[in-house]
């Protein structure tokens, strides 16, 4: 199924649940609880580093594919006129005066770090400070300005070396680590499980530097004045950092929670724990018929009404077969206001809408023709 299409139809669910008065929440907040028992489960296996020393690829996870990691540094837009690009595109210099800040430029890698991957990886090799060493390395979503160091801007993260601050989304930074020059590595590291960066000076852990990042995120590299030359490795060359060591540490946590987490004693308790959790996930994703299958088999009762079950099946299947148009009356008729209140999903229900048009969907073209 098209990510647009699942995520627009887990929305609508989610709105319509909350919206029907027939439907406990009760259900879905227990649901929750046992849905982060298993999110650790999934992490388990996810919590893999994405760009290994043999070429960047996951190591266990099969949640990503090589084409979806980064793995080379491009330059788009303007500041790319500012900068020189070699070496299989790794090896970035600096060509522009370097005079002020509007000199700046960066370069992001190709594609953002997959948020399946758990732990996400790079290193730079500072070939040369050039002039004054205005290098900052770090993170930056997609739409950020290229024409200026990284984190200098809104969703843009950098450590730089020129003083060693860290920059958030701010063009004032932060005491974080050392100054960087000739000679040095600088590791960026991205933990997906917690939404922290750290980064590395020479194989050292230099600590956490930014907490609650978003998602999407690409490594990005700038430089500002004349003869500043680095090398990026994205898991082609062995790191100097252990980061495997890392690696072992995050995974062992990460079973610690999963050991921890709050388990009923008795077996009954446990038995009947994992029918309303099963009972769960089949109501709030709307398959009716097997959650009464279930229901049958096993004596757990159903906390919600059937009803509302199959009408919010009926509006997944409408949206899946990309009869937009139709979902959206038919929203509009079980649950009234709903889209008038929640204008994002209505966005979203009408740019898939759109979409379909594009492609030729005849409902959709009949729709307005």
């Amino acid at each position: 199924m098209d990510m647009d299409v699942f995520s627009i139809c887990c929305k609508v669910g989610r709105r319509a649940r909350a919206a029907d008065p027939t439907c406990p929440t009760s259900t879905y907040a227990s649901g929750c609880i046992v849905r982060q028992y298993l999110s650790y489960l999934y992490l388990w296996p996810c919590i893999v580093l994405i760009n290994s020393p043999s070429g960047p690829a996951p190591v266990h996870c099969e949640c990503c594919t090589r084409r979806d990691v980064p793995s080379k540094l491009v330059r788009r837009g303007v500041g790319g006129e500012k900068l020189g690009q070699s070496g299989s595109n790794m090896l970035m210099s600096c060509v522009g005066h370097g005079k002020t800040h509007k000199d700046a430029a960066s370069v992001r890698a190709t594609h953002p770090i997959p948020a399946a991957c758990g732990l996400y990886y790079f290193e730079v090799r500072i070939v040369s400070k050039g002039r004054d060493g205005y290098m900052g390395i770090g993170l930056s979503a997609h739409g950020v300005n290229m024409n200026r160091l990284p984190g200098w801007d809104k969703h843009s993260y950098g450590y730089h070396g020129d003083d060693g601050h860290s920059f958030c989304s701010s063009g004032t930074g932060q005491p974080y680590g050392p100054t960087f020059t000739t000679g040095d590595v600088i590791g960026c590291g991205v933990n997906l499980v917690d939404n922290t960066c750290f980064y590395t000076k020479n194989g050292h852990h230099l600590g956490i530097a930014f907490r609650g990042l978003p998602p999407n995120l690409y490594p990005t590299v700038g430089l500002q004045t004349p003869g500043e030359v680095v090398d990026a490795n994205f898991g082609q060359q062995p790191f100097v950092f252990d980061i495997e060591d890392m690696l072992r540490e995050l995974r062992a946590r990460t079973r610690c929670a999963i050991d921890e987490f709050p388990l009923p004693d008795d077996q009954g308790q446990w038995q009947q724990l994992l029918h309303k959790m099963v009972s769960s996930y089949l109501v709030h994703h709307g398959y009716c018929s097997t959650a009464q299958a279930f229901s049958r088999a096993t004596g757990q009762p159903i906390d919600e009404d059937i009803a509302s079950i199959k009408n919010r099946q009926r509006v997944s299947k409408l949206v899946v077969s990309g009869r937009i148009g139709e979902a959206i009356e038919v929203t509009r008729a079980l649950y009234p206001g709903l889209l008038d209140r929640d204008q994002d999903l209505l966005f979203l229900l009408k740019y898939r809408q759109f979409v379909e048009m594009v492609n030729g969907s005849d409902a959709e073209v009949r729709r307005f023709v």
